[in-house]
């Protein structure tokens, strides 16, 4: 009876801890020429976690250091050098109880003037990234019983990382309630929450663009009967309720938006894998200019991901990208803004989501009014030395069109109305030296197309940065 008692406290002071927290400074882990960055440095995070112990508290950190330099859309060339700590705790009850945390000490150190957000060069920055607690029924039986139950319910209160369906519609960090379901050949997952405040906004307009208060719903049914397959359904809202900061009388903001997708994930055959989406988006927003009367959004976007693996020596593999995002053609200057957005009294046709996919290293325009096809290689040129077993080295090359050529992108600089926005190659080597410390370096370059015809200089854009993670 003690040792249960003892077991509901912990459950019961991690709820309470994620439960009184009401507002720190959090980690902007999406958006922008970063967002590769963060997106490939956040799976690396989760791949060095160890396995739980079965009852206890571990712990341990990462220290991470990148360099960047990149030219902006304006042409202007930005120098970073990011230098990151962080640190983590959980404690395991057998599955039956999981608390986590993990916290961010970052110092940013840009050179005198390219600090794209702020005047000052140097930034800084405490944050609470992870804080959850998770109650898994089917485990509890098992612990009681010694046999697992056909149906296990687990339950998640905290803040997290969250993904719906292939995460093109979300994948972002929230403050939620989570309940997934799970039988042989079913399994469903809804959660409820809101956006943490200060992590980027998908409206780009300055008054709103770092910041955002929006309270989100979603559920997701896949079915695991299949052997090769993974079919899935799902729906997403989004309430927005953010205040612009600073008086603006001409212009009221409000995108809130819901998304309706299926799809699959799994093997077309042996070697070659595969993800397809298909998404619908509806909602409501305020057009360029507008102050009362809000127009319907109705947009779409598709996304078809092929990857072959080849079994040989060297571990290579070849990938392939088709990705569709509808755009308006009545937008003035943006597709992802309320400023330079949808003209008032019309249907506003630009597809803008929460989530996330490569879209070039250098190019990285949001997921809106895109036709983007790209293709990739890569292989472990050294897998028989030791030292060099987990270096792998890879490029991919993409072709940027507009879906609707008449309307903008996320990026304002291609004013033009030609369709083809332009080509970009990305070369990288990821290596996992050992267990505790790895290394990257990515380059790309955008070479813009007709889109941006009449931008000053030729318009090309570079984008390099090398860094090393290490955990402890």
């Amino acid at each position: 009876m003690h040792r249960r008692r003892r077991h509901y406290f912990c459950a019961g002071a991690a709820l309470a801890a994620v439960m009184l927290w009401t507002s720190f400074a959090v980690a902007q882990e999406a958006g922008g020429p970063l967002s590769i960055y963060e997106q490939q440095l956040r799976v690396a995070l989760d791949e060095q976690l160890p396995a739980a112990r079965e009852v206890g508290f571990d712990a341990g950190g990462w220290f991470n250091f990148a360099f960047f330099n990149y030219d902006d859309a304006l042409g202007k060339e930005r120098t970073l050098r990011d230098f990151q700590l962080r640190g983590w705790a959980r404690y395991n009850d057998r599955g039956v109880h999981t608390a986590f945390f993990r916290g961010l000490l970052e110092y940013q150190d840009w050179n005198s003037g390219t600090n794209p957000v702020y005047e000052r060069g140097d930034q800084d920055e405490a944050s609470i990234e992870r804080l959850w607690y998770q109650f898994d029924w089917g485990r509890h039986i098992q612990a009681q019983t010694g046999q697992m139950p056909s149906t296990s319910v687990r339950a998640l209160i905290g803040r997290d990382f969250t993904t719906i369906g292939s995460a093109l519609v979300m994948s972002i960090p929230i403050d939620k309630v989570q309940v997934e379901v799970e039988s042989p050949k079913w399994k469903f997952a809804t959660f409820l929450g809101r956006s943490i405040e200060d992590s980027p906004n998908i409206d780009l307009s300055d008054r709103v663009a770092r910041h955002q208060n929006r309270d989100f719903f979603g559920a997701e049914l896949t079915y695991k009967g299949f052997d090769r397959h993974r079919p899935y359904v799902f729906f997403m809202a989004n309430h927005d309720r953010t205040d612009p900061r600073g008086d603006d009388p001409n212009q009221k903001y409000d995108y809130s938006s819901q998304y309706y997708g299926v799809g699959s994930s799994g093997a077309l055959l042996r070697d070659l894998r595969y993800q397809a989406e298909l998404v619908g988006e509806t909602g409501d927003t305020y057009g360029f200019g507008a102050t009362s009367g809000r127009d319907d959004i109705q947009a779409y976007a598709a996304d078809l991901q092929l990857e072959y693996l080849f079994r040989c020596r060297t571990s290579p593999r070849l990938m392939a990208e088709w990705l569709y995002a509808s755009g308006d053609g009545d937008r003035s200057s943006n597709s992802s803004a309320t400023i330079g957005g949808n003209r008032p009294g019309t249907t506003d046709h630009a597809f803008n989501g929460f989530g996330f996919r490569d879209t070039g290293l250098a190019f990285a325009p949001r997921i809106s009014n895109l036709n983007m096809v790209s293709v990739g290689a890569a292989f472990k040129p050294f897998e028989d030395v030791r030292l060099f077993r987990e270096m792998e080295v890879g490029t991919k090359l993409f072709l940027f069109n507009k879906a609707t050529s008449g309307g903008p992108i996320s990026d304002s600089t291609a004013s033009n109305n030609a369709s083809h926005l332009g080509t970009e190659w990305d070369v990288y080597c990821n290596w996992r030296i050992t267990s505790d410390l790895s290394w990257t370096v990515r380059y790309g370059v955008f070479t813009p197309g007709a889109a941006y015809s009449g931008t000053a200089g030729d318009g090309i854009r570079h984008f390099v940065y090398t860094g090393f993670l290490l955990s402890f």
